[in-house]
């Protein structure tokens, strides 16, 4: 009984190892995206940035805070410090002793500076977010960018089964001529020849691919060891949708930039150092307490004292305005970058429109041409069986059936790319 609960134990083990193998897991386009943004360096790196700001933004709110010093000194010195002769006797005095003491200070008027200051942790962690924003934007484009790259080169390497396919069947009806006394040896060469070169161009395509799948998996943050298990769901690249369910109108979507958010804080942080800068040349007022006390000669005293300070820097003021209206002019600088970028953002989105536009016309022109390419592949090869066209004819129909299934791959896959860049510049 123990021996056969022993062999089950280990079939079903066994059973289960070999589901898990079997299992491999196959990533689609979402997939990639959901996993980057989970694992991709860079975007942990966005996260803790903003961690930071957040911690900065509490340092700053403790200046609202009372400052609180404390202060201890203890006296033992090697002789007494005052010595003095009674009835014949040496006495010592002033051997040892202690004072110690604790100020409380609580700034009521710093000339803005704690309250601007706070907003200006505030703006950093703000800042941070749109900042993690861009990050995943770019992420999430590289990561769509790569995916498309690796499928374009599964689709032209399913071109070459194809091609090699119909070169296998070639091959067999040239030998069967050639033994028949039909045609040359030099006929079975050329299709050899270019079954070489089909072979030689899976070599270049299988070493593009591991790349492509190392590069897709560090984005993902997947251990690249793991690559060559790497797979992706093979979408249906036949129907395309028109660009223009993306097309927006570009000012009404400025606002949605991160860039546009960012430029925006970057008026305000220009404007709160100004505050912060005319704080540096108004009065700064506190108030206090004290507590002082010690024992020097075995006789404790203490002091407690209440105090206000105000601290005017009136040899600041010379300088000071020069100070501040070089910071406004900082404020006009920002001002201007803005307009400036939001005209080169919208020249963006126009570019960026373009392009779509025109590799979707380059999909439809591959598209046709794949069509007349087969039809073309198919008559030759017909015209070569009855012998009214030439083997070279049929080889050459071919070639231009790869080239033109490749041609379609590309403009299909540049055009997911396109599109996923049109949505990220229009703020989607």
């Amino acid at each position: 009984m123990i021996k056969y609960y022993i062999q089950t134990t280990i079939m079903l083990l066994l059973c289960i190892a070999s589901l898990q193998v079997k299992a491999q897991d196959q990533y689609g386009l979402e997939d990639c995206k959901r996993i980057a943004i989970e694992n991709n360096r860079k975007l942990k790196n966005s996260r803790l940035e903003i961690q930071a700001a957040q911690q900065l933004e509490k340092e700053a709110f403790t200046n609202y805070f009372p400052s609180i010093s404390a202060s201890g000194t203890g006296i033992l010195p090697k002789d007494p410090l005052v010595s003095m002769s009674l009835a014949g006797m040496s006495l010592g005095v002033l051997d040892k002793g202690f004072q110690t003491g604790i100020t409380v200070t609580q700034p009521i008027f710093a000339g803005g500076k704690i309250i601007t200051g706070n907003k200006l942790a505030d703006l950093g962690t703000e800042v941070s977010r749109f900042q993690a924003k861009l990050s995943e934007n770019e992420v999430l484009l590289n990561t769509e960018s790569l995916y498309w790259q690796l499928l374009s080169l599964y689709e032209k390497e399913h071109t070459l089964d194809i091609v090699d396919t119909q070169l296998d069947t070639l091959l067999k009806d040239v030998e069967l001529s050639y033994k028949a006394g039909l045609i040359t040896h030099n006929d079975v060469l050329k299709v050899k020849l270019k079954k070489n070169e089909v072979k030689s161009a899976r070599i270049n395509l299988e070493n593009g691919i591991k790349l492509v799948k190392m590069s897709l998996c560090q984005q993902m943050g997947i251990d690249l060891a793991e690559a060559d298990q790497f797979k992706i769901n093979i979408p249906d690249i036949e129907n395309v949708e028109s660009p223009m369910n993306y097309y927006v109108d570009h000012k009404s979507v400025l606002a949605d930039r991160m860039e546009s958010k960012l430029l925006d804080k970057n008026i305000e942080v220009t404007k709160l150092q100004t505050k912060m800068k005319r704080g540096d040349y108004l009065p700064t007022v506190a108030f206090g307490a004290s507590y002082y006390g010690e024992n020097i000669v075995d006789k404790w005293r203490s002091n407690g004292i209440v105090f206000a300070s105000v601290s005017i820097p009136l040899s600041g003021w010379w300088g000071g305005s020069h100070a501040i209206k070089r910071q406004r002019i900082q404020e006009q600088i920002a001002l201007n970058n803005k307009i400036d970028t939001e005209e080169q953002l919208l020249l963006q989105m126009q570019n960026v429109k373009n392009e779509l536009d025109n590799v979707y016309k380059q999909i439809l022109l591959a598209k046709d041409g794949v069509e007349q390419s087969t039809e073309n592949l198919r008559l030759n090869t017909n015209y070569y069986k009855v012998g009214t066209v030439t083997l070279t004819d049929v080889l050459d129909a071919q070639t231009l059936l790869q080239q033109n299934r490749d041609k379609y791959v590309e403009s299909y896959t540049d055009y997911q790319k396109k599109r996923i860049e049109y949505l990220q510049v229009t703020g989607r």
